[in-house]
């Protein structure tokens, strides 16, 4: 509990850092955070499911072998489910921000074994994901995001 505890002290730099890395990927396509870890940073824009309002987050992502975007609710080991988790879930039809251009998408959560398959993709890509989950004590959920037109 000690370890949870300690990182969530971090929720008001994440709280902070969000909005100007979001402004990195609207100007430049990429941010600081996405060049130092070496990982694709995409722009999240969903609809808050009580508020109505649009939220934007920046997420990492991974381009599947079908030119889908996969996307993890890992909240870098968070016990809480991210509210973009929530948002997502309750209106997948959403648009992303990648490099410097917003694409309508439609995202399906993966269960099961299609979750698995992608996860051992993702594992290979991201090799914390499995610390993420294990910290969080928690299924990180996986989305699959699908260009619309």
């Amino acid at each position: 509990m000690a370890r949870r505890n300690a990182f969530d002290r971090f929720r008001l730099l994440r709280r902070v850092a969000r909005p100007i890395e979001a402004a990195q990927v609207r100007w430049f396509g990429a941010s600081v955070i996405s060049a130092v870890a070496g990982t694709p940073v995409l722009l999240l824009h969903t609809t808050g499911r009580r508020s109505g309002l649009e939220r934007t987050t920046p997420l990492a992502f991974h381009e599947g072998a079908d030119s889908t975007l996969l996307l993890v609710g890992g909240a870098s080991g968070q016990a809480r489910v991210p509210d973009w988790v929530a948002n997502l879930r309750a209106d997948p039809a959403v648009t992303v921000t990648v490099g410097r251009r917003r694409v309508a998408v439609h995202a399906d959560e993966l269960v099961g074994a299609e979750r698995e398959q992608v996860w051992g993709e993702l594992r290979r890509v991201w090799s914390r994901i499995d610390t993420y989950e294990r910290r969080a004590g928690r299924p990180v959920p996986v989305f699959r995001l699908s260009r619309l037109g």
